[in-house]
């Protein structure tokens, strides 16, 4: 145990290199401050991106960014509505359909009826457009890369080092110890090293979260086979994701994204607050690839070789990339191209833990998706 305490202790002294090269500054609340400020561009919903774009909005003015969690509603619009927060990226996704209400009456979320129409902007979102959706009402504009690693405790003896498994291997007995055969119920179990038997809590994030969606892909899984295999049926297994603290027991293991990890441990230097909740985990390898490095002047950065990877998303609605009304070019100005005010803010990206995507960023052509309800 005394190895994985040392380990533990030079991931946090990395992200104190990080601190100390971006230096001290005064954190902000994670809502537009002070409460009740309302900005001119206005988003929800992922948990994933809601600091790094919190972090944008401290140099570009127009971003108003909620959190996926804190107060039951929130009220965006001088003189708007008060609505319940979305959490996650699907929810995200969800309350904007319903704020650009192009189809008729929309209301957030539906047990309310309470009818939120132009009161969101964008979407935070870590998950990629999904092909249930077929259309272009929304455009998901790149402006960053992710990788997810798994998390589990770090006074455990859990395997370090898990491959994702593939279905080919579904019908070999025993089944292999892989990440797909954990979340499919077949692997229940690992021996620690006092040779005892440990039972495996795989955990998931709530229904909703771009990083569960994005996870379960990743498995090559669905939510009905994930829910067949057993997981999802049971509350105690969903948490809020990329939340440490959740993972308590030997035999928990979590989906965790790298880029937050980072960001936690280097929460002290940012200029918003974030809350470190990493608990005691550490992240584990996928075939034998870290998902973070030693960076360039010391701390941690992705390692832009992990397999499992993903770009993030601010979603908007497509109509309003070629409007010519005021809000509409703010809009294009923060999010469209290459030279957008998002990314051209590399730095920002880069302190909250993510990789820069390159030409990628600002991508308004390629990732489209119909309105979700």
């Amino acid at each position: 145990m005394l190895r994985k305490t040392q380990l533990r202790l030079g991931v946090v002294a990395a992200a104190a290199v990080i601190a100390v090269a971006f230096g001290a500054a005064v954190p902000a609340n994670a809502d537009p401050t002070p409460v009740g400020t309302i900005k001119p561009l206005v988003g929800v919903g992922s948990d994933t991106t809601e600091n790094l774009v919190n972090g944008l909005g401290t140099v570009i003015a127009n971003i108003g960014s909620y959190d996926a969690t804190g107060s039951a509603t929130i009220q965006t619009r001088t003189g708007g509505v008060s609505f319940n927060r979305p959490n996650g990226s699907g929810s995200g996704q969800k309350a904007l359909s319903a704020s650009i209400n192009q189809s008729g009456t929309r209301v957030w979320p539906a047990t309310t009826g309470i009818d939120i129409t132009g009161q969101l902007d964008f979407a935070r979102s870590s998950a990629a457009p999904s092909g249930s959706f077929p259309g272009t009402d929304l455009t998901f504009i790149p402006f960053a890369r992710d990788a997810v690693s798994f998390a589990v405790s770090a006074a455990s003896d859990f395997p370090r080092d898990i491959s994702i498994g593939a279905a080919a291997q579904d019908s070999v007995s025993p089944a292999p110890f892989t990440l797909r055969n954990i979340y499919r119920g077949t692997v229940t179990n690992y021996t620690d090293n006092n040779f005892n038997t440990v039972t495996i809590r795989p955990l998931l994030p709530q229904t909703g979260s771009g990083t569960r969606s994005f996870w379960i892909g990743q498995l090559g899984m669905t939510e009905a086979t994930i829910t067949a295999g057993g997981v999802a049926t049971d509350l105690g297994n969903t948490v809020q994701e990329h939340n440490g603290n959740y993972v308590t027991q030997p035999g928990d293991i979590a989906p965790f994204s790298v880029a937050q990890y980072i960001q936690q441990g280097n929460y002290a230097a940012l200029p918003t607050t974030v809350v470190e909740r990493r608990g005691n985990i550490q992240l584990g390898s996928i075939g034998t690839i870290k998902p973070y490095q030693p960076s360039v002047g010391g701390g941690i950065e992705i390692n832009p070789s992990f397999p499992v990877n993903r770009l993030v998303y601010n979603v908007v609605s497509t109509a309003r990339l070629t409007g010519t009304v005021a809000a509409d070019v703010q809009l294009q100005s923060v999010f469209m191209g290459t030279g957008s005010q998002v990314c051209t803010a590399s730095a920002t990206i880069k302190q909250y833990g993510f990789g820069t995507i390159g030409s990628l960023c600002g991508n308004t052509t390629t990732y489209k998706q119909a309105f979700q309800f």
